[in-house]
């Protein structure tokens, strides 16, 4: 951590708030339950987890041990499909699950670790017990240590790290030793951002990675920049994260095939949003703020999926200028709307009465999606204009804006 404390580093080198956001006061439960919908889900669902939990803790009694007598393969199948907790249980089972748990790739998610209040708890006097939070993360730190890998996938999105800066350093230096192949390591905001150590661009083995509610480390100039960094990173999710545009354009560099890039509820973020990859398939801006968006180079983009309905803000508090540069396969774009998005194709600005020409089209681009106010003169008249840019459109969604 460099010597730097979590909750006193300053965010001096970031931009600051517009006046208008500033006035806004976010409810953390509202920005929370807006971004863990956006989180990808763990390997196996929780009802799977929970009919495997059953199956593999039938075993004695009057039973017949029928599971056991599976190929070893079926067997750690079977754990790697069980919550974290059960799986470890399972070596307790018999001579013949003693070693599996620790033999199979480890999938955990420390959301399985909490034991909420059940009903009974809610109706008792002075209220319910209240979640050991303590005990959860000594929980993921015992398993994350112990577990001699490799990490297959390791979710981590209840566990307050603003308090145990050691973990958090230890946990990322384990997860690189142990060739963890998908992250989505999302602190909760107590603080609502801390300082993410360095050495998250150690972990090289990443094919996925989502990161929230993290001050980005200082990139420039300490960090290497090159294909080394994440040579097998395909999908990368910038949640609620303060990030410079020059360390956006850095992470891009340092992941040659990666193919997806969410930036969700990024409201402190950078203010112009540079786009260059050779690699990337779909870009998702996703309730966030910016001046600018442009897709500098682009040549194998096939979606830009865009979303600045914020919760908490204002409808039409962002403003977002839209440039289209180089981007010859985009396909899939929407939903572009006249009230916030002023689009740039090329050098033109396009305007109600612009004239086209092929240097400010984009033909490639056969589904369009539209959100208008039809009660908004300038809005609606702005519909034949992006209609024009974009000729090849083949389906159209237009979504009423009231």
């Amino acid at each position: 951590m460099s010597g730097a404390s979590p909750r006193t580093r300053s965010p001096s080198r970031r931009s600051s708030p517009s006046a208008a956001t500033r006035r806004v006061t976010l409810n953390v439960q509202v920005i929370l339950s807006a971004l863990l919908p956006c989180l990808p889900d763990p390997p196996f669902s929780a009802a799977a987890r929970g009919t495997l939990s059953a199956a593999a803790a039938c075993r004695g009694g009057s039973r017949e041990d029928r599971i056991s007598h599976l190929p070893k393969a079926v067997l750690s199948n079977i754990v790697s499909r069980l919550p974290a907790k059960d799986a470890a249980r399972t070596t307790t089972l018999s001579t013949r699950w003693r070693r599996l748990w620790a033999s199979t790739p480890l999938v955990l998610d420390d959301s399985d670790l909490v034991v909420f209040p059940d009903n009974e708890d809610l109706l008792r006097r002075g209220g319910p017990p209240r979640v050991n939070w303590t005990a959860v993360l000594n929980a993921v730190d015992r398993i994350i240590t112990s577990h001699p890998g490799p990490f297959r996938s390791v979710h981590l999105t209840v566990c307050y790290m603003a308090t145990h800066p050691g973990e958090l350093s230890r946990w990322l230096r384990i997860l690189a030793a142990k060739r963890v192949e998908d992250l989505v390591f999302v602190s909760r905001p107590c603080p609502r951002h801390v300082l993410l150590p360095a050495n998250v661009l150690r972990i090289s083995s990443l094919r996925r990675l989502y990161l929230g509610f993290w001050y980005f480390p200082d990139l420039l100039p300490s960090t290497p920049r090159g294909p080394e960094i994440f040579p097998r990173l395909l999908e990368m999710g910038l949640c609620h994260t303060i990030i410079s545009a020059d360390e956006i354009d850095h992470l891009l560099q340092c992941s040659p095939v990666l193919e997806k890039l969410a930036i969700i509820l990024s409201y402190d973020g950078p203010t112009h949003v540079r786009v260059r990859s050779r690699s990337l398939r779909c870009v998702l801006f996703w309730m966030s703020k910016a001046d600018e968006l442009a897709l500098v180079a682009t040549p194998r983009l096939d979606r830009l999926i865009l979303w600045q309905t914020c919760p908490g803000f204002p409808t039409g508090l962002f403003q977002t200028k839209l440039k289209i540069r180089d981007a010859p396969e985009l396909r899939v774009l929407g939903y572009l709307e006249p009230s916030i998005h002023e689009l740039e194709i090329g050098n033109t600005v396009i305007q109600a009465g612009t004239r086209l020409s092929p240097a400010n089209m984009v033909p490639s681009v056969k589904i369009l999606a539209l959100k208008v106010r039809f009660g908004v003169r300038k809005e609606t008249k702005m519909i034949p204009a992006f209609l024009r840019c974009f000729p090849g459109v083949e389906t159209l969604h237009i979504m009423v804006n009231k």
